[in-house]
């Protein structure tokens, strides 16, 4: 059966001691583990880390990972310092990652949370990233991380917006721990239908995020989930289903996700019946 795991970015942004509670809270709703956002990795302590994965084998919780680069560490940028600052802060990530006994680490690491240049990816973009990424993935393989490339909507990157795409892009890496990310949210935006575009991913999808069309619950909105399990379930998806939300008056999260309003009356609503349902669901399927 899949795992299935909560976003800390559930509950908050800031990833220090506090965090930790979350972790406990996690646990006593039920979720096999937690996914972690990484922000620059060079400010995030060993100290930190140390406890971060004392306090997940205490509660018997496992977690993944997820980050993203910025304008500052874009590995597709025509300046080569930027570009090298991404390798740098994508290797740190992966070090984390093991060092918290972590075995994926998602996101778009790829590039840029950028909506447009006036004009789509160019093939130099694509180019660089294949090639950076070559490299980052044969320094996560002895890591044993693997690395999920995020497809992601036309209004946070122009790079990479289909599932098509992410194939597309994990097939010219060419490497066995790299895989496609999808998240039902940005997929109810580009893609025609959920079923398709997991049925073509297939072997190359190695992480999912189960979100509402608007970021709430599961299940409550109008997300096609028996079309999306069905489909998991004929390419035989094992792997973590993580449901990724993000509640309005977390700091910094309204603007880069543009949550302006609650997404549920209670926040704990979210994760804990998203939970219920992504469970019965997965059962029922037989994810």
């Amino acid at each position: 059966m899949s795992k299935i795991g909560i976003h800390l970015l559930t509950w908050t942004s800031t990833l220090d001691e506090n965090a930790l509670k979350y972790f406990h809270k996690a646990k006593e709703m039920g979720y096999d583990g937690v996914e972690i956002f990484l922000p620059n990795p060079l400010e995030i302590k060993p100290k930190l880390i140390e406890k971060m994965r004392n306090e997940l084998e205490k509660l018997g919780l496992e977690c993944t990972g997820s980050a993203g680069l910025g304008a500052n560490d874009n590995l597709v940028d025509e300046n080569k310092s930027i570009r090298e600052k991404g390798k740098t802060h994508l290797k740190k990530w992966i070090d984390i990652c093991s060092d918290l006994n972590c075995h994926d680490l998602a996101g778009v690491l790829y590039g840029t949370f950028e909506m447009s240049k006036g004009r789509g990816r160019t093939q130099e973009e694509w180019d660089l990233a294949v090639d950076s990424l070559k490299e980052a993935a044969d320094y996560a393989k002895d890591k044993k991380v693997t690395l999920g490339m995020e497809v992601i909507n036309r209004y946070e990157t122009y790079f990479l917006n289909t599932a098509e795409d992410g194939v597309r892009l994990v097939k010219a890496i060419d490497r066995d721990n790299v895989k496609v990310h999808l998240d039902t949210y940005h997929m109810n935006i580009e893609e025609k239908d959920f079923y398709n575009p997991i049925i073509k991913t297939g072997k190359y999808l190695g992480h999912m995020h189960c979100c509402g069309n608007d970021r709430g619950i599961p299940g409550t909105g109008h997300i096609n989930w028996d079309n999306i399990f069905k489909a998991l379930a004929e390419i035989d998806y094992h792997r973590w289903l993580v449901i990724e939300t993000f509640y309005g008056p977390i700091e910094g999260i309204p603007v880069a996700a543009s949550v302006w309003r609650k997404l549920a009356d209670n926040l704990d609503d979210i994760p804990r019946e998203g939970l219920k349902f992504i469970r019965e669901k997965a059962k029922q399927y037989g994810v």
